[in-house]
Formats: structure tokens, C-alpha cells, sequence
């Protein structure tokens, strides 16, 4: 490295090292300014460098100059972790002024990463994280053009530039536009639309569905209902509504899967349920976490689960995933729109496992009890519904990580895993499913 001054302020952060970047001499705090020739920006940069097989750094160590080389083994991760949560840059943020913004709605005193409006063409390529494509530059679709960044997950929420501008603000006007240039470019996309009844249902819908599906580079497009803690401008969705919503999106799925061989248009879980409806089946897999499918998929794991536990007998081979014995009874930890699901995945457990099993349906308080789903109750809602209703000997509270993220160890008001599990006399298990959850238990 020649120029020091070139890096000082350039290329991106290293965070963590591992594997083959520790054998090089990468150390955390190393600033990298130089990766095969080009300063990265970012991971994207590192990751297209990596794909050369060696990567030659060029470091500023404490504005040290050091110039290093990574080589991987074959098959090995060359080791490498960027700060911003491995981003290697800050988050782009959103530039939007949605009049549905969830984030909007949060209350003071929570985590403040709830606070952040991520917006970022880099997460939605990585994590599927949805972006609105309001804040990119004619560099950014060079560079998504030039690396080939697909799929990308869009919020479109309507076709109309103008009921688009009227939900989304003016920065959204031209959200359309490249939508169309990526497509013709081959990217794939996955798009989302936040039904607001009476601004981007009926018609709109209808427009923004069928006019998506004539680009072949849209892959699905997944109807959400708004989630409102109070209602202003917008309304929330009544089960009318969702009847009214899905009947068209069933008839427009008849015609896709004709002309398109898949069903394109999928209606989120929670529209199905404030219908009165059992969700189904989704073969839309990169819509499961905009809330597609995950009923079912719920169902037809407690559905194994107990095939599998009446194919063995107690103690010999994988029914040992059942609850011991110690067990007397279970609850499944839920908000309060999806109970029916849960009990019905409960009969279907308890009558396999002998154990009594039934939903522990909590209603939020912290955002109100219009807000349904399990990732957003609170900690103090669950404990004071466990004060009210205390588990009895022997009995287990099974709960969902999107509840209490591992890496957090709390719930989004603050409460630690310690306090939860204190509450259940530490009788609690956090799983990312049913089976982990019962492979636990069964310890």
C-alpha cells in the first residue's frame, strides 16, 4: 500500500475474524481498504472478491498500512465478519412517509433497533429484508445490475404511482418505474402490498396484482393486512374486508395457475384468520416470513410430530422427542388471532402424547389488542397472564424464538429470559419450532 490518506476514511471494518482470515493475520478493528484490486464498499464487495478464491487485502492497522492475504481451503469460509452487523456499511434508511408505518407506531420505551426504517436494496438481497426501492441512485442499479443482486423483496403497494404517492409520499413515485427496468433486467423479485381498505384495495388491488404478473421477473406477490394500533386516515381490515379480498385473490389464483403454473397472488395468514378461516397451504416458500404459509406449516409439523410419536413406542428410537414423563401438561404461548391454529395443533399433539396440551393465547398490551401476532407481545403482558393463570405442577410454557430472539434474550419490552423463566418456576422453552421445542422437552 502506497497512499495511506487513499484508505483513511475508505473501505470497510473488520468486526470478527475466523478460519483462514486469522491464519492471514486479520485482526478486528482492521480497516480494509483494498480487497483484489477494488475498495470495498461493503459485504457485497467482500463476497464478490471472495468469489475469486484468494483475497488480497490491503489493511490500515491503526493507521498502519499492512498488505495481507486470505486463502481459504477448499470448501472453507474465508472468515471474515464486517461491522454494522456484517453489513460493512450503515444501513440505508427509508426516505418514505407511510401513513401505515408500523414503526410509527411503537412506544416509547422499547428496544431501539424496533425504532430503525431499514431500507436497504444490500438486506433485502441478504436477509429478504423488503425495501421500497424510494431511496436508490443510478448507482445502486448499476451496481445491482453489475452483481447480479437476485431476488430482491419489493413494497410496491400499488401499481398507480398516484395511490402509491397518496399511501407512501412522494419519494415513492418512481418505486414503479424501476421496478419495470429491474425486471427487464432479469432480476427476480418477490413483492408485498399492505392492504389498506378503501386506499389499495378493490380496483387498485386488482391492477397492481395483474400488472405485476405481466412482468415474468415477479416471482409472487404476498397481500398483507394493515396492522393498525389506532385507527386515523386508514382503518384496519374487518373480516368483511378479508372475505371480500380473498374471494379475488382465489379467483385471480385459478387464472395463474393456468397461465403462470403457480398461484403468484398469496394472501398472509392473518387475512385468512380474520376471515374465519383456516389458512392454507402456500407454495410461495420466499412469502412464509412476509406471514404466508406458516399456519399451515405449523399444523403439518404437529402433524408429524405425532405420526412420529405413534410409530414408536416410548423410550426407542425418535420418540424420545416426546415429552417426558415429569411432564403433566403443556401450554403454547400465542397471540390472540392465530388461538384456533393453535389448538388445533395441540389436539393433534395431545392425543399422540398423552399430555394434556392447550394454546396460551395472551392478548398485547403493547401495542393494543388489534395487534395479533406472537413476535410483538411483550414480556409484562406474559407475566402478568402467568400471575393470573400460574402453571400447574409439572406443567410446561412452550414459546416461539420470534418471541425471545436468542441473541437478545429479551423481549422487545425489556424482559429477560431469567425473569420469564422464574415465572415458570423455570419450566419454559424458547424454540424456533415445534419439533426443537418437543426435542427439548423430551431432555
Amino acid at each position: 500500500m502506497d497512499d495511506v490518506s487513499v484508505g483513511a476514511c475508505a473501505g470497510v471494518v473488520v468486526a470478527d475474524v475466523a478460519a483462514a482470515a486469522a491464519r492471514a493475520g486479520l485482526f478486528p478493528g482492521d480497516r480494509i481498504v483494498d480487497l483484489n484490486g477494488r475498495v470495498p464498499l461493503d459485504v457485497l464487495d467482500l463476497e464478490d472478491a471472495a468469489a475469486d478464491g484468494v483475497l488480497w487485502a490491503s489493511v490500515l492497522r491503526e493507521g498502519r498500512p499492512l498488505d495481507l492475504v486470505v486463502a481459504p481451503r477448499a470448501g472453507e469460509w474465508h472468515g471474515i465478519s464486517l461491522d454494522h452487523a456484517g453489513l460493512g456499511d450503515a444501513p440505508r434508511t427509508c426516505r418514505n412517509a407511510c401513513r401505515f408505518c408500523f414503526v410509527d407506531q411503537v412506544p416509547r420505551g422499547l428496544r431501539e433497533a424496533l425504532r430503525v426504517k431499514d431500507d436497504d436494496y444490500r438486506l433485502s438481497f441478504l436477509h429478504g429484508n423488503f425495501t421500497t426501492l424510494s431511496n436508490l441512485s443510478e448507482a445502486d442499479v448499476q451496481r445491482i445490475l453489475t452483481l447480479g443482486l437476485s431476488p430482491l423483496f419489493v413494497s410496491l403497494h400499488a401499481w398507480d404511482d398516484a395511490a402509491r404517492v397518496r399511501l407512501m409520499g412522494r419519494a415513492a413515485s418512481g418505486a414503479r418505474a424501476l421496478l419495470e427496468r429491474l425486471a427487464a433486467a432479469g432480476v427476480r423479485l418477490h413483492l408485498q402490498v399492505v392492504l389498506c381498505p378503501g386506499w389499495n384495495d378493490g380496483v387498485t388491488l386488482e391492477e397492481t396484482v395483474r400488472c405485476s404478473a405481466g412482468l415474468r421477473s415477479v416471482v409472487d406477490l404476498g397481500v398483507v393486512p394493515v396492522s393498525l394500533a389506532a385507527e386515523g386516515d386508514l382503518r384496519r381490515v374487518t373480516g368483511a374486508d378479508a372475505r371480500a379480498t380473498l374471494a379475488r385473490i382465489e379467483a385471480w389464483q385459478r387464472d395463474f395457475r393456468a397461465t403462470r403454473g403457480a398461484a403468484f397472488v398469496h394472501a398472509a395468514d392473518e387475512l385468512y384468520l380474520l376471515a374465519g378461516l383456516t389458512p392454507p397451504a402456500s407454495d410461495a416458500p420466499e412469502q412464509y416470513e412476509n406471514g404466508v404459509g406458516i399456519c399451515a406449516a405449523t399444523l403439518e409439523e404437529a402433524a408429524a410430530l405425532a405420526a412420529d410419536w405413534a410409530r414408536h413406542t416410548p423410550g426407542r428410537g425418535s420418540a424420545a422427542r416426546r415429552p417426558r414423563r415429569a411432564v403433566t401438561a403443556v401450554r403454547l404461548l400465542t397471540g390472540t388471532l392465530a388461538r384456533p391454529v393453535v389448538a388445533a395443533a395441540a389436539t393433534t399433539l395431545s392425543a399422540a402424547a398423552g399430555t394434556p396440551m392447550q394454546p396460551f393465547a395472551v392478548a398485547n398490551a403493547v401495542f393494543g389488542p388489534h395487534v395479533t401476532v406472537t413476535g410483538l407481545l411483550g414480556g409484562e403482558e406474559v407475566l402478568r397472564a402467568l400471575r393470573k393463570t400460574p402453571l400447574a405442577e409439572g406443567e410446561w410454557l412452550l414459546a416461539p424464538r420470534v418471541w425471545l430472539p436468542d441473541a437478545l434474550g429479551r423481549t422487545l419490552d425489556d424482559v429477560g429470559e431469567d425473569e420469564l423463566k422464574a415465572a415458570c418456576d423455570g419450566r419454559l422453552v424458547v424454540a424456533a419450532s415445534l419439533g426443537e421445542a418437543f426435542a427439548r422437552l423430551s431432555e
